[in-house]
């Protein structure tokens, strides 16, 4: 990548359940652009969980502190009795004296020493950050310094699901990861179902479900469950991600419970047939047209599901895959895996994805047959482990995402918004319209 050393947002935190989640990840892809301060400069911008934007050392030190933290994880996992007893008990104290009174204060706001609250104009003629305390006036242009990309870590509701995505695009800035359509139809297990249905990619049976048909007739909620399907059934939020909310029910009673559950994190709920014998795979694809498809890296699950606990578990291994405990390449017949990633990139392309996204996969390990269970845009897809173990380090895939959003950005240039149609419409309605 040649010319000038860019500035880059990165953007993590926000009003979401995996708000600690999108801290990790910002935390990596932090010290992977420190890496490549030849190229970039990098300038973090948390979410409070309220929605204010704060930047300033007091972010970063939240970042550095939960890097510190996730190296003495690593370590304790690898040492003795003796000496993980004392690194644990330097995890503990830091999460304590640093990483939670940091949290706190961010969130807090204007409370907290060394930040600055600024927020991102929609308007492109602005073409930066603002001070917040300038909201009221802010077309008089007194800015923050500009960022010439945003590279959003936001896991979950309000940063995974189109909605930024759309300030982006109204901002007219480059960002790393899927546009507004993609983000929201991968974040929206229902709607990315039908999406997948449509293009011919297998899918599991389900049925979606609405908060307010829940509370208007359980009784009609369950025949149609049970019309459709036959237990166990995995019941899930629509919306959300990290597997927040999901759980397998075995009868009418455990789904109605699992489903007013889930009802506290999605509108909707979305109620599958279990394949009780299966294999969990994901893998990777990168690119905006030409695609690259990662290895299928098989993830192992403690429980019915691969829950919240075993994609982040505190005894992670050192090296192993972002979503923990996994194998890398997946304990699958190559002839499998090659049709899997064939369908990844399908699955990408169905949804008009672009720059990076996860796939995830359900087989049926008695008929050996895959199905399409989700896609996960940015930042679940970032997946830094099954990409190095791909052969893309890291680093290049940094350096790789924010060549795909400006790729992506001088696409969107080429797009007109203006019509001659439009203003002949006008010049007729007018031509016709008394007093004009």
């Amino acid at each position: 990548m040649s010319g000038a050393i860019r500035r880059i947002g990165l953007i993590f935190g926000s009003r979401s359940v995996e708000r600690e989640i999108s801290i990790m990840t910002a935390s990596k892809v932090y010290e992977v652009l420190l890496s490549l301060q030849d190229q970039f400069e990098t300038l973090p911008i948390f979410l409070t969980a309220e929605g204010t934007w704060l930047t300033g050392e007091s972010v970063r030190d939240l970042l550095s502190v939960d890097a510190e933290i996730r190296r003495l994880a690593e370590r304790s996992v690898m040492a003795g009795p003796t000496e993980r007893a004392k690194i644990d008990a330097d995890k503990l104290r830091l999460n304590r004296e640093r990483y939670t009174p940091q949290l706190d204060n961010l969130d807090r706001g204007l409370s907290a020493t060394g930040v600055e609250p600024l927020f991102l104009a929609p308007d492109p003629s602005v073409g930066a950050l603002m001070p917040q305390q300038e909201r009221k006036g802010w077309l008089r242009k007194q800015l923050y310094p500009t960022i010439d990309l945003a590279f959003p870590v936001i896991h979950g509701t309000h940063g995974e699901d189109g909605t930024i995505q759309g300030l982006f695009e109204m901002a007219d800035l480059p960002y790393v990861g899927a546009g507004v359509v993609a983000s929201a139809a991968g974040m929206d297990k229902i709607i990315s179902k039908l999406i997948f249905q449509g293009a011919g990619l297998p899918v599991v049976e389900g049925i979606g479900i609405t908060r307010r048909e829940l509370l208007e007739d359980e009784a009609a909620v369950v025949q149609a469950i049970e019309r459709r399907l036959s237990y166990p059934v995995v019941v899930k939020p629509a919306v959300a991600g990290s597997s927040v909310g999901i759980g397998v029910a075995h009868d009418a009673a455990e789904a109605l419970s699992l489903a007013k559950r889930a009802m506290r994190f999605s509108h909707r709920v979305l109620v599958e047939r279990a394949v009780e014998q299966r294999v969990e795979v994901q893998c990777g694809v990168l690119g905006n047209h030409a695609l690259t498809v990662s290895e299928c890296e098989e993830l192992i699950s403690s429980g019915e599901v691969v829950g919240y606990r075993d994609k982040y578990p505190e005894d992670k291994l050192p090296g192993s895959a972002d979503l923990a405990p996994s194998v890398i390449p997946a304990r699958i017949p190559k002839t499998l895996a090659d049709e899997i990633r064939s369908m990844a990139a399908a699955a990408f392309q169905a949804i008009d994805a672009r720059g990076i996204s996860r796939v995830d996969f359900l087989i049926d390990s008695a008929a050996m047959k895959p199905y399409v269970n989700e896609v996960n845009t940015m930042p679940g897809s970032l997946s830094f482990t099954l990409w190095e173990r791909s052969g893309v380090k890291p680093a290049d895939l940094v350096v790789r995402l924010v060549e795909l959003a400006l790729e992506a950005h001088r696409d969107k240039r080429s797009t007109h918004f203006k019509s001659t149609e439009g203003r002949a419409l006008v010049d007729r309605r007018h031509l016709v319209t008394p007093g004009k």
